[in-house]
């Protein structure tokens, strides 16, 4: 794996992330290139902000009862006022662009009204903020250890529980959370 192009990865925090904002965070790398990273955390619910009251905040009526329940998502500490819709399928939304061949990020209002009726797409997340990092800025941040990287994929990123994705994605790559101290060198 190269650190020059992490698009399509997760990025897991380490147990000593010196960032309280990120710590125990899973955050989906949407974009890496020349100019930077940005990334979304999908691991940590906004349990009271749920999908149709932000909806009905951009006078776009919710339709369909299959997204009464669906919660927004913490997606980052850098403009929270602004919402990233993170879906499957392929990028037909304004401002709509593909992180990988089936996952897409858009902030576009027209994906918002499909949503609300119910046919949006199979899986997505409405996700307020976002997470970014200067050039360079995120490679010695994975050097220093405040980050681990495995690639994404989607039954990670789209159906196991919030709160398991973070020891779930460790796993993947072989590291035990449970098993690792941040008392290094005390018995």
């Amino acid at each position: 794996m190269t650190l020059n192009n992490l698009t399509h990865h997760f990025l897991i925090a380490a147990p000593s992330m010196p960032d309280d904002r990120f710590a125990q965070s899973l955050i989906y790398i949407c974009r890496h290139d020349k100019h930077g990273v940005l990334g979304l955390i999908v691991n940590k619910p906004i349990l009271d902000t749920k999908v149709p009251s932000l909806l009905e905040g951009l006078d776009i009526e919710v339709e369909d009862d299959s997204v009464m329940e669906d919660v927004a998502l913490e997606g980052g500490p850098v403009f929270p006022e602004v919402g990233f819709v993170l879906h499957t399928g392929q990028p037909t939304w304004a401002s709509s662009f593909a992180i990988s061949e089936n996952v897409c990020i858009t902030t576009s209002k027209d994906i918002l009204h499909r949503i609300a009726e119910g046919q949006g797409v199979e899986h997505y997340y409405l996700c307020l903020g976002h997470a970014s990092w200067t050039k360079g800025q995120l490679e010695r941040e994975i050097s220093q250890g405040d980050w681990l990287v495995c690639p994404a994929d989607l039954s990670l990123l789209f159906e196991a529980p919030f709160e398991e994705r973070w020891h779930l994605a460790a796993n993947k790559i072989g590291v035990d959370f449970n098993f690792l101290s941040d008392d290094i060198g005390h018995a």
